[in-house]
């Protein structure tokens, strides 16, 4: 059947008029009610269901022309089947028949709808929520549903890549920039920036955990839309209305698609169901590694819901309660991304420094003992690199053998590398060295940038005479891993650089003329933890 050119093709406001009335169908319904969003009409014809796109063109959707309307019509339809088969019916013709539009009547096409069997509305799962009706059991039913949805959705090539963290990347910083208009007005300039930062800062120190979901097949053919208002709680649960005109929005990680649900269940108060929801997914699917990511997500989900309506919010042909409304939800929507940004509890870099002597090595021990949190001594692994036992005393001379700057670089990279993986992880990390260079600190205020991590320099200070006591008893210990002695620590504190630069922006100077214990206790309450704080990460 012939297809009217664009150019001739009737104005859709003709078509939505002829919709509304009985004889354009060919059941002639006695009731027909007319919805509508920002990208479709919907008629409601008591049993059946016709959708129609509007012609509209937006930077992430183009229905604006009669064939692209045409294939996203059959997309939704395709789609869509996967978790409502019994619900789309199929696409319609909408004909110019002795010259009135007429479903599937003769004469030529001038528009396409989808036609669906109607669900019945009291059992709509966010009607439900709205009156406490939803229990965990439907919640688990439901669940059962998506697991081999999403075990047999389309993975591999074409898909993954949008599992790519500059992928994800690409839609975060995307939304950022469409909300920049609205800071001030709907969301302050420091919640904004939280959780902008917290959404940067996690990607960045997460990057092995998201490639990791890329080799377990985590990425999928989705749903992209999946929240209370399209899924119906019926005996065979429905989840319908997926996205079919990007497939950018689709292709995701299956957590990215389950947040946006636990999302929606936190914002209408119902976190028990959300926490069942991921937990009974966890024991299903055998998805260990997704709780990790659902606060990430959900922030995700709730910014783009909120910059939903901060569009909504502007449009110029709604009434001022609609507008009214739409500035509340956005509200509301960024508030709970906020939310789920000051959950995320950033890992700690702690770097204990200062001269030999100084009783670095014993407060940074104290600290790991108290904190639970792993600690790296360059002792410890410069004498590992050189194949000795850490116990092994070496008087060298000042600046030579396993002293040597070489070493010493070779050491200190060595003590990077095996914090940055923890890091990465979110695990707080306790660095002990010496760290008397400038140009040694300088690598940490990288990694903590790389990897979001909070970063503290402990520089330990001590009068010299003890220090003098300290050394000349440490030679004397046999046990004793530093090879630290009076005869070199001149030379030590001439070559120490004082504390300048980015370096000084984090830097705590602690006197440890008290037991490690206490000042311990003092330094937790001093990088804003309870003195009382234990963490086995």
């Amino acid at each position: 059947m012939k297809e009217i050119h664009q150019k001739e093709s009737l104005d859709q406001d003709t078509i939505v008029q002829a919709l509304l009335k009985p004889e354009t169908y060919p059941n002639h319904p006695q009731k027909i009610t007319h919805l509508q969003t920002h990208i479709s009409h919907i008629f409601l014809t008591g049993g059946l269901v016709y959708k129609i796109k509007k012609p509209v063109n937006f930077h992430f959707l183009d229905f604006s022309t009669l064939s692209k309307r045409r294939y996203f019509c059959h997309q939704e339809v395709e789609l869509n089947r996967r978790l409502a088969r019994d619900i789309y019916l199929g696409v319609v013709k909408i004909t110019l028949d002795k010259g009135k539009p007429s479903l599937n009547g003769k004469g030529p096409v001038v528009e396409y709808a989808v036609a669906m069997r109607e669900m019945p509305q009291e059992r709509m799962m966010n009607r439900l929520l709205k009156s406490g009706k939803v229990e965990p059991r439907e919640i688990k039913a439901l669940v059962r549903r998506l697991v081999p949805f999403y075990a047999t959705a389309r993975t591999g090539r074409g898909v993954n890549a949008y599992g790519l963290p500059k992928g994800i990347a690409k839609n975060i910083e995307e939304n950022f920039e469409q909300t920049r208009p609205y800071v001030g007005r709907l969301i302050s300039s420091r919640a904004y920036r939280r959780i902008w930062a917290y959404s940067r800062s996690f990607l960045e120190r997460n990057r092995d955990l998201f490639n990791r979901r890329i080799k377990e097949g985590r990425i999928r053919d989705c749903h992209g839309d999946l929240h209370s208002g399209n899924i119906c709680l019926t005996k065979e649960i429905q989840v319908y209305d997926c996205i079919e005109f990007n497939p950018r929005f689709r292709y995701s990680d299956t957590a990215c698609d389950l947040a946006f649900l636990a999302m929606d269940l936190d914002f209408h108060g119902y976190e028990n169901l959300s926490d069942t929801l991921v937990k009974s997914y966890v024991r299903q699917s055998g998805d260990k590694h997704l709780p990790r990511l659902m606060d990430f997500y959900k922030c995700y989900r709730a910014h783009v819901r909120a910059k939903i309506h901060s569009l909504a919010s502007v449009e110029p042909e709604i009434s001022f309660k609609e507008k009214r409304d739409h500035i509340q939800l956005a509200k509301n929507y960024y508030q709970l991304a906020h939310r789920y940004a000051l959950n995320d509890k950033p890992p700690r870099l702690i770097v204990f420094f200062g001269l030999m002597g100084s009783g670095k090595t014993s407060l940074a021990r104290a600290f790991a003992k108290k904190t639970g949190w792993p600690l790296y001594s360059s002792d410890e692994i410069r004498k590992k690199l050189a194949g000795l036992n850490p116990s092994a005393r070496r008087w060298e001379p000042f600046g030579e053998g396993i002293y040597s700057q070489k070493m010493s670089e070779k050491t200190y990279w060595k003590m990077r590398q095996e914090a940055e993986q923890l890091l990465k992880k979110g695990q707080s990390v306790i660095l002990d060295a010496s760290y008397s260079q400038e140009s040694e600190r300088l690598p940490l205020v990288h990694l903590a940038g790389r990897t979001g991590a909070r970063l503290h320099f402990i520089e330990c200070r001590v009068p010299l005479a003890v220090i003098r006591r300290r050394l000349n008893r440490r030679s004397q210990e046999k046990a004793a891993v530093s090879d630290g002695r009076w005869e070199i620590f001149k030379q030590q504190r001439l070559a120490f650089d004082p504390v300048s630069g980015p370096d000084r922006d984090h830097l705590i100077t602690i006197r440890t003329t008290q037991s490690p214990e206490t000042l311990s206790a003092r330094l937790l309450k001093k990088i804003g933890l309870p003195p009382h704080f234990c963490s086995k990460q």
